[in-house]
């Protein structure tokens, strides 16, 4: 029986000490039927060079590279690798994590025998430093009490925060199709899609550990802090009114950006959704003066407090 082709798609950024070992865990997988699509977003050490010298020692394997010659972004750059993919799956891998070497094959097989509600199949990862050393602790441990999941639909969870290691996904294309691509508006890419995806479907937990995370400074998430608050915002905006704590989240983020005078308009689109409902909040919606609203502030906080004090004699 001829195998379901998967496509691999590996991102890389400055990632020139980890990248070899990153692919080599790609070519040593168990599963054949790939394509491998690399795509560098214009890093500026010596990754380009060595990627290109591993290919030319494996010409045997189905492979394209894509060498952004200015850096775009993960989404966009991954808009542009998948436009090229024609595999049933799709795998992702940033090139300085690690695929186990049956990783792919176990979840082609599982995803084989699912229906049509499940989108995906997921997996707990090792966590490791910048020599493959693993820590003793796994990737969910860092975001959850609790180990163990069941299949089923995670969305609910995924509104409190992401907890699914990126590199142990394995994709049905045809989730992709409906969801659509990558919100280029984004300086990440795997929490809004699994957001997206799970408000449609359900996905599948495998208990093997599928990957390694390399836990190291250039770590998106440390390098692009700021950026990735900005990002969440506009994410939660689609979301808006599931629960409370994304209600919360946008209203400090734009309270903390009008206090240091700059709102670009985000404070309008968060109350489209959500009416203003004080002074305080009137204000920040038309971007009063700061300086005005911190006087203001000052005597309506007082007035509250003394109508407190005033209830609590009479009680």
């Amino acid at each position: 029986m001829e195998q379901p082709l998967v496509t691999v798609i590996c991102a890389c950024y400055n990632q020139s000490k980890f990248c070899i070992e990153s692919l080599e865990s790609v070519k040593n997988q168990t599963y054949k039927n790939l394509e491998i699509i690399i795509w560098d977003d214009a890093s500026k050490d010596n990754s380009v060079q060595i990627i290109e010298d591993w290919i030319k020692q494996n010409s045997h394997l189905n492979i394209r590279f894509i060498k952004n010659e200015e850096n775009q972004g993960i989404c966009k750059s991954l808009n542009k690798a998948y436009s090229f993919a024609t595999g049933k799956y799709l795998q992702i891998l940033a090139l300085d994590d690690i695929l186990l070497s049956d990783k792919v094959e176990r979840h082609v097989s599982i995803l084989e025998n699912s229906g049509e509600e499940e989108a995906l199949v997921f997996t707990d990862a090792y966590l490791m430093d910048d020599e493959s050393i693993a820590y003793q602790n796994k990737f969910i441990a860092r975001y959850k009490k609790y180990l163990s999941y069941k299949s089923g639909n995670f969305f609910e969870e995924l509104l409190i925060g992401n907890f699914i290691p990126a590199m142990s996904v394995l994709y049905k294309t045809t989730a992709l199709e409906k969801v659509g691509l990558w919100d280029e508006n984004l300086v990440f890419e795997d929490y809004d899609m699994m957001l997206r995806i799970a408000r449609e479907f359900n996905f599948i937990f495998d208990e093997n550990l599928s990957a390694k995370y390399r836990v190291h400074s250039n770590n998106t998430h440390k390098v692009l802090s700021s950026e990735i608050t900005d990002s969440i915002f506009k994410m939660y905006l689609k979301y808006i009114g599931a629960n409370e704590r994304i209600n919360s989240f946008l209203k400090y983020y734009i309270l903390d950006k009008y206090k240091v005078n700059q709102l670009k308009g985000e404070q309008i689109l968060y109350f489209k959704y959500i009416p203003p409902k004080n002074f305080r909040e009137r204000w920040i919606m038309k971007n009063e003066n700061i300086n005005l609203y911190k006087i203001v502030d000052v005597f309506v906080r007082a007035k509250d407090f003394l109508i407190k004090k005033s209830n609590l004699n009479n009680f």
